[in-house]
This record gives structure tokens, C-alpha cells and sequence, in this order.
């Protein structure tokens, strides 16, 4: 099981694939946003035979990072799993830089960690408090999110390596779809925004800022897919192509362009992320797809217990 990032001075992970130290995870672009752009028309008539908890509860993916000099210079996981918390979902993207870029550049661990509600009636995933945390050279920066809908109201937080933090409020709109990185991705894999068509463009809810509160999605067109040389795990006939841009902060990037392939399923397979500080364009692919018991159960922290918006 990962182990808690926010308690720990380091990030540990199970032998599920390796030993070895993860990844920046600057691949944050690659499997977190294993999010998707669809058309909430086509998501209307979209029949699913599996709730988005019997779909993806015990789902692992696991990365290898790289960039044009070292092809593996980290690696990642992406899970989601029930919690000690009556209907309260722990969604991750953990990982650390491995070896040779240890070394270099210092030890760097990223997290994204999504606590959310399943909405049975509308078969998603809710967000309610979301955490970005990062750690390099000793020191750490933290960014949260409340979704505090009881009360009305999202609250932005961030904390830097100089240990000042920094809170601001913004009142929630009755009626309106809110989103963090990981809840937007599995209720779009899910299939919640419809069905993805090849050349057009989708504007999606994603609250993660109060300057970011919605990310554009580009699926290539077959022309455009064209022009691409994917790898040999690619089927340009059947995977997806698409481009956005999320907050540049986010992923220690200069531009916070993305590049991922995902196949029909929107599982993501291969990306890159472009700029990114220290190495240039990141790449990414998916080794290992896996499922785990689905009833493994994380048990939350009680400083983050102590942060959600309900008893």
C-alpha cells in the first residue's frame, strides 16, 4: 500500500513493480490527466453496465519517466482506493526521481492526492479536499483545496518552503460541477462527459485555482495524428491524441503544456510534458496496468481528517 506522503520525510511504495526511488511527478501530466474531453450530450445517452467505483476501486498504473538523455529517470503510480471515512475515496498520483537524477538535481517527490464522494445518484466522484505537495532539497510546498459545500464555499491554501501560508475564499455557485485534477480524470474516463471525438476542442470544469477554473482539451484530428511518431505501443487508429495546458506551477514546467496518448478505453499509455524545469520535455509511458483488492482500505491522517468539511 503507498504509505501516507503528508506524514512521511520520504515516499515509499510497495514492491508491486520496483524498489526503486519514483518520479517527479512532473508525469503529472501524463496520468493524472488521464482526463478526458467528451460531450455532455453523448454523456446523457451514455449506458455503462459498471459504477465508477466497480470500475476503477484497486486500479494501479504505474510509470517510467525520462527525457532525450536518460530515458528512466524516475517513475510514478496512480491509485484509487476506499478509506476508513464513510464514503470518502483517497484518489493518488505519487512519485520521486530515481538514481543518476537524485543525484544531480537532489531528491524531488511530488503528490497529488484527491479525497472525494461518490454521488451515487449521478455515478461520479465529488471532490472535497485536494493536496499538491512537493519536496526537493529538504524543502516542501503545499497547495490545498476545500470543497466545503456545506458551508458554500472553496478555500485555497498554500503553504511555502519558507513556511508562510496563504488562504483565500471564494463563494460556490449552486448547481455547478466542481472538479480537481483526479476527480476530473476518473469521472471522464468514466465516461461522465460523453464519448471523445477525433479534432474538436472541450472546455471542462477543473477548480484548482482561483485563477484556473476550467482546462481546454484538444483531440487531434486524424490529420494531426498523422503528423505524430508514436511509439510502438501506440495504434494511431484506435488511440486517442490530445493536447492541453494546465497551471505551469503544477508541473514545475515553463509552459504546463501536455501532450497524452490514451487508448479507446482512456487509459493513458504514453505523454509528455513540455518545459519542465531541469530537464526540458519530460516523456512518459505506462509499464504495468493492474487491479488490487478493491476493498484494501487506506486509513486518512488525522491532520487530514481534521481538514475535511464534515464530521
Amino acid at each position: 500500500m503507498l504509505e501516507d506522503f503528508v506524514n512521511k520525510s520520504d515516499l515509499n511504495f510497495d514492491p508491486l513493480v520496483t524498489r526503486r526511488d519514483w518520479v517527479r511527478i512532473v508525469l503529472s501530466g501524463f496520468s493524472l490527466l488521464f482526463n478526458l474531453p467528451f460531450s455532455i450530450a453523448a454523456a446523457a445517452a451514455n449506458t455503462r453496465s459498471k459504477s465508477i467505483l466497480d470500475q476503477f476501486l484497486g486500479e494501479e498504473l504505474f510509470f517510467h519517466i525520462g527525457y532525450w538523455i536518460i530515458p528512466h529517470c524516475g517513475e510514478a503510480e496512480a491509485s484509487l482506493v476506499k478509506t476508513d471515512s464513510p464514503n470518502i475515496y483517497r484518489a493518488s498520483l505519487l512519485g520521486r526521481t530515481i538514481g543518476f537524477i537524485d543525484a544531480l538535481v537532489g531528491p524531488v517527490r511530488y503528490a497529488y492526492v484527491s479525497y472525494s464522494q461518490f454521488v451515487e445518484k449521478e455515478d461520479r466522484l465529488k471532490p472535497v479536499y485536494f493536496q499538491i505537495i512537493k519536496k526537493r532539497a529538504g524543502k516542501e510546498r503545499h497547495r490545498y483545496i476545500t470543497f466545503d459545500y456545506k458551508a458554500g464555499e472553496i478555500i485555497f491554501s498554500k503553504t511555502g518552503s519558507d513556511g508562510k501560508s496563504k488562504v483565500m475564499r471564494e463563494p460556490m455557485q449552486k448547481g455547478k460541477i466542481y472538479e480537481d485534477y483526479l476527480t476530473l480524470g476518473y469521472n471522464l474516463r468514466h465516461g461522465n462527459y460523453g464519448i471523445p471525438e477525433r479534432g474538436k476542442d472541450y472546455q471542462l470544469p477543473l477548480y484548482i485555482s482561483k485563477k484556473k477554473k476550467s482546462i481546454e482539451l484538444h483531440f487531434a484530428s486524424t490529420t494531426e495524428v498523422q503528423k505524430q511518431r508514436p511509439g510502438k505501443s501506440i495504434r494511431p487508429d484506435k488511440d486517442y491524441f490530445l493536447k492541453f495546458q494546465v497551471d505551469s506551477e503544477d508541473l514545475s514546467s515553463g509552459t504546463g503544456e501536455v501532450e497524452l496518448w490514451v487508448t479507446p478505453e482512456i487509459v493513458p499509455i504514453s505523454g509528455r510534458v513540455k518545459d519542465v524545469v531541469f530537464f526540458g520535455d519530460l516523456h512518459g509511458n505506462l509499464i504495468v496496468r493492474k487491479f488490487s483488492d478493491p476493498d484494501r482500505i487506506y486509513s486518512i491522517p488525522e491532520n487530514v481528517k481534521n481538514q475535511l468539511p464534515f464530521p
